[in-house]
């Protein structure tokens, strides 16, 4: 008995059979009652241990949100480049509204331990009644829905419509929501948005000379498919003696101070919602060549 090479790569059920990245692969014996190791998959969706060979072994597969073959057997051979396994996971399609005038909000909710967040109730109340919508009256106050045993809840509402949301638990915060023009959104990401990429007109890249100045508007996108205000960032300079940044009217004006390269720095103003992992803004630190 010797230790050999093992591969698992997880994969999606779609054609192309996308790589499912940081799924928790954790191997056991073959009766579940020894664990040998634990790792996470790559962006290309492996995992790779060495294991002893001649020998059968449970594999079992974890990441939040994904059906997944659980547990998986598997037999480790002695022949090395042999031991490549294949995983397929269920992963959630997102939904379409029959209805092109709405937008589905789709998502999983969670306890502070990690599990499913069950049985809770949001309760979704429209900003702009009356509406006739495609000449029908919409006439309920308020829609309630409740998330499933998986943590999971869905609901359809009106593109472009402004609403206030209660969530069971969080009674004394109410969340103002507007919803994407856009057939579906991830529901966590509408109730609790941050700023995730900025786009500048004209685009780069830039180059001034010093002295000279430049005026850029910035759009700024956030994790529920709207844009909002520019003030919602706070603006920046890597370094002023290189590069000076002033934001007035929405308009940044840049004004080269001395040869080299600055940037245009941004960061969110509002740091009451804890993303993990925190992604960086897109489009931001912006390099500007000053000559």
């Amino acid at each position: 008995m010797s230790f050999v090479p093992v591969d698992m790569f997880l994969k999606d059920t779609s054609p192309i059979k996308n790589p499912i990245p940081d799924v928790v692969v954790r191997v056991f014996s073959a009766d579940g009652k020894m664990v040998f190791t634990q790792t996470l998959t790559n962006d290309d969706g492996k995992a790779s241990f060495l294991l002893p060979d001649q020998a059968t072994y449970q594999v079992r597969f974890y990441k939040f949100g994904l059906s997944l073959p659980n547990p998986k057997y598997i037999d480790v051979l002695p022949s090395p480049g042999v031991n490549s396994f294949d995983v397929a996971a269920e992963v959630l399609e997102p939904p379409i509204p029959l209805d092109v005038r709405l937008c589905t909000c789709f998502g999983f909710f969670r306890n502070p331990d990690g599990s499913p967040a069950d049985a809770v109730d949001m309760a979704f109340i429209p900003k702009f009644r009356p509406l006739l919508l495609d000449g029908s009256a919409m006439l309920v106050e308020r829609t309630i829905i409740r998330t499933d045993e998986r943590g999971y809840a869905q609901v359809n509402l009106v593109r472009n419509g402004q609403y206030d949301v209660t969530v069971q638990g969080m009674e004394d915060m109410q969340r103002r929501i507007n919803v994407p023009d856009a057939p579906n959104v991830n529901l966590p990401d509408l109730l609790f948005p941050v700023i995730d990429r900025i786009t500048f007109d004209p685009p780069g890249p830039y180059t001034l000379n010093v002295g000279d100045e430049m005026q850029l508007t910035p759009t700024v996108h956030t994790t529920d498919g709207n844009t909002t205000d520019t003030y919602d960032v706070i603006w920046g300079t890597s370094d002023a003696n290189v590069l000076g940044v002033l934001l007035a009217g929405g308009i940044i004006t840049i004004r080269g101070g001395s040869p080299g390269t600055g940037y245009v720095t941004g960061t969110r103003a509002d740091q009451t919602i804890v993303r993990i992992p925190d992604s960086p803004i897109v489009g931001v630190p912006l390099p500007v060549v000053v000559q």
